[in-house]
């Protein structure tokens, strides 16, 4: 893994920006209606109406109302999402590429201690969320497991053989760790957790080889 600075993460395009933000604007107004008043009585019409968007378009970016309210389901992992991902960051450093992908799940909410506040309470308030919370993290990691092998195979230092689902997971697992680290502390400026999660993977990765 290079010690070189890291570089600056890919800047989003303005369609895919306004799509995040419509994403993220229906999932604040399905917990806010939903710990208002309750999980059964909250409509998809309601949270429709409270994002200023159609219910043609909320089908756009969720499924059903409980995706909506949970935090996770925020994140867009289609196909297409993650294969712009990779070609954002095609030719960066391995580590880097990792980290970004890790915020392109993650990072957004960073600072945001209301809505992590939020989606702690509507688990707890609504334990049936529970499952299918489980399987979405489920399917989250499994595609992101995915798109890191595909960044290891096409690094010269790796290549296919070398980028198993084993070395996948357990370079995942140390960027997930420093955002879940991150995400306690009030404030976290984004753009700071990732230079310093980079930094601290690199220097993991020299002492452990210097071991």
């Amino acid at each position: 893994m290079s010690d070189t600075a890291s570089a600056p993460a890919p800047a989003l395009g303005l369609r895919d920006r306004k799509r995040l933000e419509t994403r993220r604007r229906i999932a604040r107004a399905a917990r806010s209606l939903v710990l208002e008043q309750d999980l059964e009585r909250t409509t998809i019409e309601q949270i429709a109406a409270r994002a200023d968007v159609s219910p043609r378009t909320f089908f756009n970016y969720f499924a059903s109302k409980e995706d909506a309210v949970l935090g996770h389901t925020e994140v867009d992992l289609s196909p297409e999402a993650l294969d712009g991902h990779l070609a954002a960051v095609s030719g960066r450093p391995v580590v880097e590429a990792v980290v970004d992908l890790a915020f392109l799940v993650f990072g957004e909410s960073f600072g945001d201690e209301r809505e992590r506040t939020d989606r702690k309470e509507v688990i707890v308030r609504f334990p049936q969320l529970v499952r299918r919370q489980v399987a979405r993290m489920t399917t989250v990691a499994e595609a992101m497991t995915g798109a890191v092998r595909t960044i290891l195979a096409r690094d010269p230092a790796w290549g296919p053989e070398a980028a198993t689902p084993e070395a996948a997971e357990m370079l995942l697992g140390m960027c997930m760790t420093g955002l879940r680290s991150a995400a306690r502390h009030e404030g976290s400026d984004p753009d700071e957790v990732r230079a310093r999660l980079v930094a601290t993977i690199r220097d993991t990765a020299t002492r452990l080889d210097a071991a």
